[in-house]
């Protein structure tokens, strides 16, 4: 394992905290900067409806510049001792879809090499619209899209989801299900 030798906060604000570390490899060798994200836990929602319509959305997403369908996701807030709370959470604000049938898929790191957090992954079946969604600053413009489960699947070599993690928790919510039924 590593040894740290020293840490350095480049920024720290309520999204990100950045620092830089001086380590040590087993075999003597320093590694100077080495750069650690540090980001609160995020949850993915895979919600499906009773007739196997997933639940998805649509928003901006500035560091890539476009428009992207992806599932309902966000950050685990830190009063959140209940990982679910937040998925719920989530799935709510985004969409106003709810659901009473849960279950936790996975937990993983989404970047071990550089990032701390984990993304949980949660699946909500027989979600159904019981609101508007509650949209938060920064989230103008999300629209919320009910597409059938296999044509989200076949899209999905085809760029359907061009974020990487939604695809691996789509498909580890998928092979899930059959545990559900």
């Amino acid at each position: 394992m590593w040894r740290t030798l020293a840490s350095e906060t480049l920024i720290k604000d309520r999204w990100i905290d950045v620092r830089a570390d001086r380590c040590i490899t087993p075999s003597g060798a320093e590694i100077s900067p080495y750069y650690v994200l540090t980001y609160p836990d995020w949850v993915h929602v895979v919600a499906l409806t009773p007739d196997r319509g997933l639940v998805l959305v649509r928003q901006y997403r500035h560091a890539a510049g476009q428009w992207l369908l992806g599932l309902p996701a966000g950050v685990v807030d830190g009063g959140d001792d209940d990982v679910e709370r937040s998925a719920r959470r989530e799935l709510a604000e985004e969409s106003g879809f709810m659901s009473d049938r849960w279950r936790k898929v996975s937990a993983l790191y989404p970047n071990p090499a550089t990032h701390t957090n984990r993304v949980h992954t949660f699946v909500a079946l027989d979600a159904v619209a019981t609101q508007a969604p509650q949209l938060d600053e920064g989230e103008e413009g999300l629209e919320v899209i009910v597409r059938p489960i296999d044509e989200v699947l076949a899209g999905l070599e085809d760029g359907i989801f061009q974020q990487a993690t939604h695809v691996s928790s789509l498909l580890l919510a998928m092979r899930s299900i059959d545990a559900l039924r």
